[in-house]
């Protein structure tokens, strides 16, 4: 499929340009609209987080600094969404319009961010959300799971600094899983207008159910002319193997199954997917 609406949720001006810019480079494949999404916090929410003890003026006064904090914020991402869109030339519209080509859209919510994002995302064919980074709240790795646990939609990860495309040359993860088939499936498109498609073939102790070379066999019929990049790697190493064999291709782009073990299991005992959404420097395309 194409992705014809794309959903760019932004937190802020610093957090967010590099998810600006990802969402851009797909969008220019497609002629596709791109709304961008900024949710302020509801102050109202915090009421059930305040300790205890705390006397009226102290919650009022941690509601207002969060009013105020948050209104200043919104205004900072609307002046860059303004920047953004006069400095790439796009075309502000909430409405599809012929040969228009890229248009862009604002939005904006109160309320919890991960909430808003896990219903409006299921409207669209495509969210865009930043990676997160360690020891920053912002871009919100809550708001990345909502996203892809809660949306049923595909997600682009777009890495804190952004690459210089995205989608010419695709590295597709092989993990012979349903997550795996699924992503390979609503990717499809962008395999096909791909310069260059490599999938990447882990070699573990223990052997896929399925060998990469019938995926690539079924991928011929799309049109798809895509190499094999084997290697071998221990069951533990493959979530580092595959941004690193990526990188070794000169892929611009992942495309992985998300969560093929226990969601649970890979937070705690750590696992591909994990790792891949804490550490990938190119954009990464996850379904589950």
């Amino acid at each position: 499929m194409s992705f014809k609406t794309i959903l760019v949720p932004v937190s802020s001006p610093e957090a967010s340009a590099s998810t600006l810019t990802t969402a851009l480079q797909v969008a220019r494949r497609w002629n596709s609209h791109l709304e961008i999404m900024h949710v302020r916090a509801d102050p109202r929410g915090l009421v059930p987080y305040t300790g205890e003890g705390m006397d009226g003026s102290m919650i009022e006064e941690i509601m207002d600094v969060t009013e105020r904090e948050g209104g200043e914020r919104a205004v900072q991402t609307k002046a860059m969404f303004d920047a953004f869109s006069a400095e790439h030339g796009l075309t502000i519209s909430d409405k599809p319009l012929a040969d228009a080509g890229v248009t862009i859209s604002w939005r904006e919510e109160t309320g919890r961010e991960d909430e808003v994002i896990a219903l409006r995302g299921r409207l669209y064919d495509l969210i865009v959300v930043g990676r997160p980074v360690a020891d920053t709240p912002l871009p919100s790795p809550i708001t990345l799971e909502a996203a892809l646990h809660d949306t049923g939609r595909p997600i682009l990860v777009a890495p804190p600094v952004a690459t210089a495309s995205c989608g010419k040359h695709i590295a597709v993860a092989w993990e012979a899983s349903p997550e795996a088939a699924r992503t390979i499936a609503v990717s499809i498109q962008a395999l096909v207008e791909a310069d260059e498609v490599t999938v990447l073939d882990p070699k573990l102790p223990q052997p896929l159910p399925l060998d990469s070379a019938d995926l690539v066999d079924r991928l011929r019929w799309h049109g798809v002319d895509a190499k094999i990049h084997a290697f071998d790697v221990s069951a533990t190493e493959v979530g580092a193997a595959f941004l690193k064999h990526a990188a070794a291709v000169g892929a611009d782009m992942l495309v992985k199954g998300a969560y093929s073990q226990s969601r649970l299991r890979q937070m705690v005992l750590g696992g591909r997917t994990r790792y891949i959404l804490n550490n990938t420097t190119m954009p990464t395309l996850l379904a589950k």
